[in-house]
């Protein structure tokens, strides 16, 4: 494996860290919230009282703009809705919007770390590569946190944002400047 190649890799490892890591800091932060509140009334219309770590996952896409598309198929009262529970929830803190960025930001720097890049040029094609490890995951997790009640009711991350928004856009602008900060620290 070439010296080009590992550098890619570990930025997206990178990458793939920071979706994880951002999750568990969402849920720590987040779960008590989704258990006590109006988020545990979604899970119990839609049947799913196990479903809070899904709900988490759309509190995590949130804190990255992403809405979810909430689908009540009840006659007179349903519809669809798109909703950010981030920011509708007084209980939510807005620290949540930080986490995402900040370790997108981390991984970057850490990928320009482990290339050795010394220099801006390097930094900007190194850094956008935590997306390889990042994008794949934000597509899964969409997937993943979907919540259904037989035909017409459910609710998930919006497949189109999560993919442009969280999984392409953030790790390319936070992996990025991760990496140029890292070379802008780390010049001799």
């Amino acid at each position: 494996m070439n010296e080009d190649s590992r550098s890619y890799v570990a930025a997206a490892a990178a990458g793939a860290v920071a979706f994880v890591l951002a999750y568990v800091l969402v849920y720590a932060l987040s779960i008590s919230v989704v258990r006590d509140s109006i988020l545990t009334g979604i899970a119990e219309a839609f049947g799913d009282e196990n479903a809070a770590w899904k709900i988490v996952g759309w509190v995590f896409f949130n804190a990255q703009f992403v809405t979810t598309t909430v689908t009540v198929d009840v006659p007179l009262l349903g519809g669809t809705d798109a909703v950010n529970f981030v920011a509708e929830s007084d209980s939510l803190s807005p620290v949540l919007y930080v986490i995402p960025p900040a370790l997108l930001t981390a991984a970057g720097l850490a990928a320009a770390r482990v290339d050795g890049a010394v220099e801006t040029a390097r930094a900007l094609r190194v850094g956008p590569a935590v997306t390889l490890g990042y994008l794949p995951l934000a597509v899964v997790g969409a997937l993943l946190f979907a919540v259904s009640v037989g035909e017409g009711s459910g609710g998930s991350p919006d497949l189109l944002t999560a993919v442009v928004l969280a999984g392409i856009l953030y790790p390319v602008v936070f992996g990025t400047l991760g990496a140029v900060l890292g070379t802008a620290l780390g010049g001799d």
